[in-house]
């Protein structure tokens, strides 16, 4: 197994665990036996306190502020209150979620995918790719992209990802799966080039799977949810 194989392998285990994760947090117990702060009673010496004004005084008795902290396995993780905004609020359904995250999904991968289709489009004039192998670079990746939906969509109906039931073995088995199938799609567009032109490829920065996350529309799989 190359490195990068086993880069894709460690990323793909490591969002399915940080998945595992936030579904079986358990949020910590307020403490009990903090004593109470009086907001009435100002600062003396004895408190530890030197000197400022009263609203310095009412600044230092207020506590900091905190954000929402999930325990899993003995750790603990405070998340910051700017990033609970990312995570499904209460009483939101999944449709509502999808609505409020989308376009700022959207907006954050637009400049990923402007990029990558400006290394194509370069691409084709540095090797000077014809209408038939342009079409086979668009056949390959919508046919992978195809294959890796259809094989995430299988394990979820299958329960793979049931975390009670969950093995890393799956998951290997699965990130093993979904690599092929990217090889396969990468494999059946350079069939279609000649040596000179995989030479070429060789020299630019175009790599079939970086072209294929990025200018895959995957928010198209959420309207299910219509």
């Amino acid at each position: 197994m190359s490195w990068k194989r086993l880069a894709i392998v460690l990323a793909l285990l490591g969002a399915f665990q940080q998945y595992r994760w936030c579904t079986r947090r358990a949020l910590r117990p307020e403490a009990v036996d903090c004593p109470k702060v009086d907001a009435s009673r100002t600062l003396t010496p004895s408190d530890g306190f030197t000197g400022g004004d009263d609203a310095t005084a009412r600044a230092a008795q207020k506590p900091a502020l905190t954000g929402t902290t999930f325990h899993a396995y003995g750790f603990g993780v405070t998340v910051p209150p700017w990033a609970m905004f990312f995570v499904p609020h209460a009483g939101e359904d999944m449709r509502s979620y999808r609505d409020r995250m989308l376009p700022i999904a959207q907006k954050a991968i637009a400049p990923q995918r402007a990029r990558v289709a400006r290394s194509r489009d370069e691409l084709a004039q540095v090797i000077h790719m014809d209408a038939h192998q342009r079409a086979e670079l668009d056949g390959a990746t919508g046919e992978t992209a195809s294959a890796l939906e259809n094989r995430v969509m299988g394990a979820v109906a299958n329960g793979d990802f049931d975390p009670a039931t969950f093995k890393a073995m799956t998951g290997v088995t699965l990130a093993k799966g979904l690599i092929d199938d990217v090889e396969r799609g990468n494999q059946r567009w350079q069939a279609s080039l000649s040596d000179e032109q995989r030479a070429k490829l060789a020299q630019h920065p175009f790599d079939f799977a970086d072209y294929l996350v990025f200018s895959t529309p995957w928010e198209d799989l959420l309207k299910f949810l219509d």
